[in-house]
């Protein structure tokens, strides 16, 4: 099968939708099938690489680290187009989206889209519910699904949101899948030694980390206005936060006003081949997202090993069984006093990460890719 996956978010990205594209990239080239990716260059200059097609593209000007492109019938399009692909996977309804449709049009293509965005939540915040926003999304939502055969969401709480809404007969629930293998790789107590000590950090035992996009969707900001009271319990927490984006600098201003610069270390962005090493550097695992729909940053944490601390969220339904993998939390005195347990008993923390390694092989990439593959059969008639 020939399958054109078309995204926003590629190589020079890190995050969860990156992540979801290249698993499923290399698994159905490990599969046999024919795949090409289109996505946007990090330059203005359009180029291919390999199976890798990438239009020239600019920054959004309030959001540089993503990017887009009016050049609807760039060259590399029309390679597409003769080409000729069995199937289009779209992972973005925005600038890719737009040619990816064009391609479909030209070739008489399906298209099934994946949608990874709580956009209602993304743009309104805890206005998300209103009937004017809801109306909102139904109406975007109606003409950008329009053109797909199916629409996939990772988890069943995306299924209910606003902008699918007049797409229920179309959606299918598939979760996201991890490659266990990228992240089960050993790191020497050296390399170890010498990151934490980078960070200004000492491999203490009590050490949490987060993989996360710097942005106020993410809700960071939550984790460090805690750490206070956690430090009080454990004078020695550590928090090393991976990862870059448009919040980091009041994040950092927040740790410098509030006398936690010893205790917390943002290390920015890393290449998406080197994460695994700082996972491996961590004890525990926190995030307080209510943003996720199935976030990879927790499957890729479980899969080394690491106990979840999440705030509630019915994202972690299936990913996160409270006091088997790790904890929820809902309030501050929940987080200072589960994580604080975690940390400072090691049998527990023993015992929780079994549970959290298990629960990673039961996601694993090979299922996704299974569940995938059958969609994309149903669609094309196979």
């Amino acid at each position: 099968m020939k399958v054109l996956i078309a995204t926003d978010c590629y190589t020079f990205q890190t995050g969860g939708i990156t992540n979801v594209v290249l698993s499923l990239e290399k698994g159905l080239r490990d599969r046999g099938h024919e795949v090409k990716v289109l996505a946007l260059s990090n330059t203005g200059k359009s180029y291919r690489d390999g199976d890798s097609y990438y239009v020239g593209s600019l920054p959004f000007p309030d959001y540089p680290e993503h990017r887009f492109s009016l050049n609807l019938k760039d060259p590399l399009v029309s390679e597409l187009i003769a080409w000729n692909p069995d199937i289009i996977h779209l992972h973005t309804e925005f600038t890719i989206c737009r040619m990816a449709k064009y391609i479909a049009r030209k070739t008489g293509t399906p298209i099934v889209m994946t949608t990874h965005t709580d956009f209602e939540y993304f743009n309104f915040g805890r206005f998300r519910n209103t009937a004017f926003v809801t109306w909102l999304g139904k109406s975007w939502g109606k003409g950008v699904y329009k053109e797909a055969v199916k629409v996939i969401v990772p988890a069943q709480k995306a299924a209910g949101f606003a902008h699918l809404l007049p797409h229920q007969d179309k959606v299918v629930v598939i979760p996201n899948g991890i490659m266990t293998e990228r992240y089960r790789k050993p790191v020497s107590d050296d390399e170890k030694k010498a990151l934490m000590e980078a960070a200004g950090f000492t491999d203490n035992g009590h050490t949490l980390v987060m993989v996360t996009r710097l942005s106020k969707e993410k809700n960071v900001i939550e984790i460090l206005e805690y750490m206070p009271p956690l430090i009080k319990a454990v004078p020695d927490v550590q928090l090393l936060i991976v990862g870059d984006g448009p919040d980091r600098k009041r994040l950092e201003k927040f740790v410098l006003e509030n006398g936690i610069k010893e205790h917390v270390h943002f290390e920015g962005r890393i290449d998406p081949d080197e994460v695994y090493k700082y996972y491996n550097l961590g004890n525990v695992f926190v995030s307080a997202s209510l943003f996720e729909l199935h976030s990879m940053s927790y499957l890729e944490a479980m899969s080394v090993g690491l106990p979840l601390v999440c705030r509630e969220d019915m994202s972690l339904r299936g990913v996160l069984d409270d006091g088997v993998n790790g904890y929820i939390y809902e309030t501050e005195q929940e987080f200072v006093e589960k994580t604080s347990k975690l940390l400072e008993d090691a049998e527990l923390r023993g015992k929780m990460s079994r549970a959290a390694w298990a629960k990673a092989d039961a996601t694993d990439v090979s299922h996704f890719i299974d569940n995938t593959l059958a969609l994309y059969d149903s669609v094309c008639g196979h």
